[in-house]
């Protein structure tokens, strides 16, 4: 809507729309991994480090749609210095399916990945790390909800009122990981098995059109197809993100760290 209304008031000024997908933590500038807050696919990279993300909705041959943010924004700079004299309405979805496809295969094996390279510490044990099942179905996801986190409950909960509380620091924690599992999944569950790709070809053009009129972009990159997204996840986004996300708990974030080569 807001488009829209643009598009009616512009009047001879020049308009430049940028659409950007699942914006990450930058893969430059100003440093790699730099982020501030944890949005979109970050709260299920916190959920996986937690281990409170069993299982959850997809196919792993889905694509995610994730672009950093240095990459969102030096396409915004560069497109101004395009079209600052024009009179059209020109679209941008700064996204990289079409370039340089992410699989949600991809994306848990660089997980995986992060989390057996750099496991967490309690109480002086390292945490095993498991991988999420993927559930294509939604009813059959239902049950393995029931199982993992219903029927415990209760079962818990019943011995609790018989026992006069001596479970209720248990219950608790179960409920509040049951709770932020189903927020988790209440928020994504729309978005795993759809099949929409944004056409970046207005991107693809912006890129020829800075090298052939000699605009300043050499040092703006937005080219998703220097990701190597495997090495970006597990160097720069995932630690960038759980850095974020245990400075705003206030806590330590420890873990045992080995060499990795890719």
């Amino acid at each position: 809507m807001g488009e829209i209304l643009l598009g009616q008031y512009k009047g001879e000024l020049p308009i430049v729309i940028i659409r950007p997908t699942m914006v990450t933590s930058t893969f430059q500038d100003p440093f790699p991994g730099w982020i501030e807050g944890t949005r979109t696919i970050d709260a299920l990279i916190v959920a996986y480090d937690e281990q409170a993300l069993p299982c959850f909705l997809g196919d792993r041959n889905d694509i995610i749609d994730l672009i950093p943010a240095d990459m969102v924004i030096n396409a915004a700079l560069v497109a101004m210095a395009v079209h600052w004299n024009g009179k059209l309405q020109v679209i941008y979805h700064v996204s990289s399916p079409c370039q340089n496809p992410l699989s949600v295969n991809d994306f848990v094996d660089s997980c995986f990945d992060y989390f057996s390279i750099s496991p967490r510490i309690l109480n002086g044990r390292v945490l095993q790390t498991r991988r999420p099942y993927l559930f294509k179905r939604y009813a059959f996801f239902r049950v393995c909800l029931m199982i993992i986190f219903s029927l415990p409950l209760m079962i818990l909960e019943g011995f609790n009122l018989l026992l006069c509380g001596c479970f209720s620091r248990y219950c608790n924690d179960l409920n509040r990981r049951y709770n932020f599992f189903t927020l988790l999944v209440k928020l994504y569950a729309p978005y795993p098995f759809s099949k929409g790709r944004f056409d970046d070809s207005n991107l693809t053009w912006l890129r020829m059109e800075t090298k052939i009129c000699n605009v300043d972009g050499g040092n703006l990159n937005f080219d998703p197809k220097q990701i190597s997204w495997h090495s970006y996840l597990i160097s720069v986004h995932v630690p960038a993100v759980l850095k974020y996300a245990h400075m705003k708990k206030g806590t330590t974030l420890r873990r045992t760290s080995y060499s990795y080569s890719q």
